[in-house]
Parts: structure tokens; C-alpha cells; sequence
């Protein structure tokens, strides 16, 4: 069905452009950062599992696979998630969907730099609209950050693009097994618990025991079934309609996340954000464009990556 893709597109980025906001609720409700990524992730990928079991369905648990799905669920689902959440309590969660927008840019020069992409200056041209947004928001009296305070939490919130690229570049490199959708999906949150769990017992933030529901119980609930369903769809989305496509989850799941800030604690988008959201989103579809253009593979290497 050709317009199955598209639904699937809009459908996760709608989703996920609602965790931006439940980390905000969670954090505020008391939740700690990596008790929250850990369970989310651990609960979503045992939904999975159970789900991918009764269908007759196995995790690939070769080595090989089990690399993948910590290296991948862990940098680009796990880690980001704990980060994102012990931020959400010092920023609108409608500026901190912003950062998605630098996943594109910074998974091209990444990629450029594993000989996994061509190198091309439109590819260029986008990284350097993707990056000016970022200075459109940090500028003086651009009135984006709530306070002179914020613009170290900001940085700090920068960090899960390069997490997210690295995620998407190590996919690239160690390519996840071919299975079921489900059951790899299974695998890639069971890996970001994993990969998230070290730091949680250490930190001493493992333990989450769930009370009268509140808001850090509805969000655990809300985010499971998010991260579930967005896991699978991603999967999907690849599978039928490639990278090149994905890409575009980027920008609708910005404009969710706006959208979802705007519902769930009526922030305010200011002019500084728009226009950063502008640069930014045709520095993605410029990304986008120099994808899709046909390349000279690098030899033994794969040509195009997930944006």
C-alpha cells in the first residue's frame, strides 16, 4: 500500500513528539532521569517480546545482533532519553524538540568521516542551516531560553543529537539482523535498558516502585507504549520506504512536539523558535535532497544512512 509509509510517518512522529513532553512531566513529578529510561525501555521491549513470542516470532540472539541492539538502543533510545528527561525540568519541552533537528546534519559529517556517505555541499549547505538555528536560539534577546540560566541546560540538551547520529551511523556500520520488525524492536529497547542499566545501578536510580497514579506513573505508561509502537514503526518504515524517507520524521516530529508543548503546558512559540525551526527544516530537506541523489559508493561501504 503506497500510502502506508506516509501514515507510518505520521503516526510516529506524533507519538514521539509526545515524550518530549511526559519527560517534562515525569522530571517534574520527581522521576529519576535513568529510572525512567531504563524502565521505559525495558517494559516497552518486553511488551515487544511477548508480542513477537506469541507470533511465532524469535530475537536473533547471536553476538553480532546483541552488539547491535545495545550500540544502537543504547545511544540512540536509552542514553538520550536520561538525558533528556534530567533537562526537561529547566527548558520548554517545545525548544527541547528542537534537537532532533541536528540529528540529520550531524549524522551526515559523521557519515562523511566513516566514508559511509559522499560527500556533497549540499549536504554542507544544510549542516551550516542546521547549526545557525542553534545560534538563532542561544543568541542574546532572542527570548527563546526562559532565562540567562537555561543556556547551560541547553548545551547540555545537545548532547542527545550526537547521540542520536552516532546511533544512526553504528546502525549503518553493524547492520541489524534481518528478523521480524517486532521481535528486532524487542531486541533494540531490551538493549537500550541494557546499555542503560550500568549507570542506573551506580547512580543508585534504579529502583522505581509505582504509586497511586500520578503524573511519573502515567508518563511510564504513555512513554512505554510509545517507544513500542515508535520502535516497530521506524523499523517499518525502513523496511518499506528506506532512509531517505525516514528522514522526514525529523521535521513532522518537531512540529509535533511544538504542538504537544503548546497542549500539555501552553508554551509559547516564540519568533526566535519559528525561525530557527525554519532554518533547521530546510537544512533537513537540503540533507534530504543530497541523500537521494545517486552517489559513487564508497567502496565496501554502504552509500546512504538513516538522517
Amino acid at each position: 500500500m503506497r500510502a502506508l509509509p506516509v501514515i507510518y510517518l505520521v503516526l510516529a512522529a506524533v507519538s514521539f513528539g509526545a515524550t518530549f513532553s511526559l519527560n517534562k512531566l515525569a522530571a517534574e513529578a520527581g522521576m529519576p532521569a535513568l529510572a525512567y529510561a531504563f524502565w521505559q525501555s525495558a517494559l516497552s521491549g518486553l511488551l515487544l517480546l511477548a508480542i513477537a513470542v506469541a507470533r511465532g516470532h524469535r530475537v536473533p540472539r547471536e553476538p553480532a545482533a546483541i552488539k547491535v541492539y545495545v550500540l544502537v538502543g543504547a545511544l540512540g533510545l536509552g542514553l538520550p532519553a536520561a538525558l533528556l528527561t534530567f533537562v526537561a525540568p529547566h527548558l520548554p519541552s517545545g525548544l527541547v524538540t528542537l534537537v532532533l533537528a541536528l540529528s540529520p546534519p550531524l549524522t551526515f559529517l559523521l557519515a562523511v568521516a566513516a566514508r559511509l556517505q559522499a560527500f556533497r555541499w549540499l549536504g554542507l549547505a544544510g549542516v551550516t542551516l542546521g547549526f545557525g538555528g542553534i545560534l538563532v536560539l542561544v543568541a542574546p534577546n532572542s527570548g527563546a531560553l526562559p532565562s540567562p540560566d537555561a543556556l547551560g541546560w541547553f548545551a547540555l540538551c545537545l548532547i542527545a543529537p550526537c547521540l542520536f547520529a552516532t546511533a544512526n551511523v553504528s546502525a549503518a556500520l553493524f547492520q541489524p539482523p534481518s528478523a521480524d520488525s517486532v521481535a528486532l524492536a524487542a531486541g533494540i529497547l531490551l538493549g537500550a535498558a541494557a546499555g542503560v542499566l550500568p549507570l542506573a545501578i551506580v547512580t543508585g536510580q534504579i529502583v522505581w516502585v509505582p504509586g497511586t497514579p500520578g503524573n511519573a506513573e502515567i508518563a511510564m505508561g504513555l512513554t512505554v507504549l510509545i517507544y513500542a509502537l515508535f520502535t516497530w514503526l521506524f523499523l517499518e518504515i525502513i523496511r518499506r520506504a528506506g532512509p531517505t524517507f525516514f528522514a522526514q520524521f525529523n521535521y513532522l516530529a518537531i512540529l509535533a512536539g511544538l504542538a504537544w508543548g503548546w497542549i500539555v503546558f501552553l508554551e509559547p512559540v516564540r519568533g526566535a523558535v519559528w525561525l530557527a525551526l525554519a532554518l533547521m527544516v530546510t537544512g533537513i530537506i537540503l540533507l534530504s535532497v543530497a541523500n537521494s541523489r545517486p552517489a559513487t559508493a564508497v567502496p565496501g561501504k554502504q552509500a546512504d544512512v538513516i538522517t
